[in-house]
């Protein structure tokens, strides 16, 4: 129930900054003709910290992303954004593949090998609301897909060792706010919400980041992010919550 306040939480915040935007009383910006291109390479510094399972047995995963970093084999992260008017699309893609981060398996065994290939592709579209100089409010919506394969090694203790191997594909719908305000000396501040489920129980990500445009093409992005979804279905589990510190680079065209 509190991550349910949470999220609540952080959509009020976000409509609470709309009146805000609408009292600038600068003019809003002419937007050139045709689309606007962003693309934005980062890093996600991701710990992760929750359960994982497949079948009767469950593992509690509370790995910091220096323990990931440690047992990554690879990873590819990046986020494009296309703008024409009031129309706003988004996709964000990640990809990581990581074996033998730090896990808790039970008094049955002796440890646990965990390893996870994730990937989330996350496409959206939406419309901006809100835009005067200097600050905008965007309206957004799509689907989340996930795909999962999870694989637990369990070391011989009081059972013997045991290995266990699945994969699952889900989808979820999601809807989100995203807002955006210009800051002195060629910085800005985005904060982005989205919730949502179908596919998992309940999913929901907050980012919060701030952008220094260091070229009129392209930016620094450092941000932190916390993505969460709690999938319980056909005997596997993935009820865990990724965060940690998002380094980007964007590209605009």
């Amino acid at each position: 129930m509190s991550t349910r306040y949470l999220v609540l939480g952080t959509v009020v915040c976000l409509l609470l900054y709309a009146p805000g935007l609408s009292a600038q009383t600068a003019p809003s910006p002419s937007t050139p003709d045709g689309w606007q291109l962003q693309v934005v390479p980062y890093l996600w510094g991701s710990g992760l910290d929750g359960g994982v399972g497949i079948g009767a047995r469950t593992v509690d995963v509370d790995a910091s992303f220096r323990n990931i970093l440690d047992h990554l084999h690879f990873a590819a992260m990046g986020l494009v954004e296309a703008q024409r008017d009031q129309l706003v699309i988004l996709g964000d893609t990640i990809y990581t593949d990581v074996r033998g981060q730090r896990a808790t398996p039970g008094p049955l065994f002796s440890g646990v090998s965990p390893e996870q290939r994730l990937f989330i592709l996350t496409p959206e579209a939406g419309y901006r609301l809100l835009n005067t100089e200097g600050a905008s409010l965007d309206v957004v919506g799509g689907i989340r897909l996930w795909h999962l394969n999870s694989e637990l090694n369990f070391q011989p203790g009081i059972l013997p060792a045991l290995n266990l191997e699945a994969s699952r594909n889900w989808v979820d719908a999601i809807v989100g706010l995203r807002a955006t305000r210009d800051l002195p000396r060629n910085w800005w501040a985005r904060a982005y919400g989205d919730l949502g489920g179908g596919g998992s129980n309940f999913t929901y990500q907050i980012v919060g980041t701030a952008g220094l445009d260091i070229h009129e093409r392209y930016a620094l992005n450092f941000a932190y992010r916390y993505l969460s979804v709690d999938y319980d279905k056909d005997n596997f589990l993935f009820d865990t919550a990724m965060k940690g510190p998002l380094f980007g680079f964007t590209i605009k065209f």
